[in-house]
């Protein structure tokens, strides 16, 4: 196998810092949780978001929405924050494809945690663009 490294950048792959971010839906999957898990055979929807904006341009996020009927407030405060939702959709019974949130724009809030030594990233929260981030909280985004 050849492979030219000629002005290939070796990545940092540190965690994001704390705060609100503009991202894209950049992908999305369903997946179903392992057997070890705490609900094996689950399914939830595996987002990756891409940040628009600042020194983090570019870099990714990823997140997870569970499909469990108690935790379906996360992927109800995502598909909110999109936009491409009316209330009444929101609301009620929503038949949807990962492809129509795909390509929306939003703000995350991303926090870091550490597992095993290691500091990762989780996302907290979802807003719309342009929806004021609470004072008093870290934020990337203009008040």
């Amino acid at each position: 196998m050849k492979v030219n490294f000629t002005d290939v950048e070796v990545s940092n792959f540190e965690p994001l810092p704390s705060g609100w971010y503009t991202v894209a839906v950049t992908d999305g999957e369903i997946r179903e949780s392992g057997p070890a898990s705490k609900n094996p055979g689950a399914e939830y929807i595996h987002w990756e978001y891409t940040v628009q904006e600042g020194d983090s341009a570019n870099r990714k996020v990823w997140d997870n929405t569970s499909m469990l009927p108690q935790a379906l407030f996360s992927l109800k405060g995502l598909l909110a924050a999109t936009g491409r939702f009316s209330d009444d959709q929101i609301n009620g019974e929503l038949d949807f494809e990962i492809d129509d949130v795909v390509g929306a724009t939003l703000q995350v809030r991303v926090a870091q945690r550490e597992h095993d030594g290691n500091i990762y990233n989780d996302v907290k929260g979802y807003k719309a663009v342009g929806e004021k981030v609470s004072a008093g909280k870290s934020s990337l985004l203009p008040s």
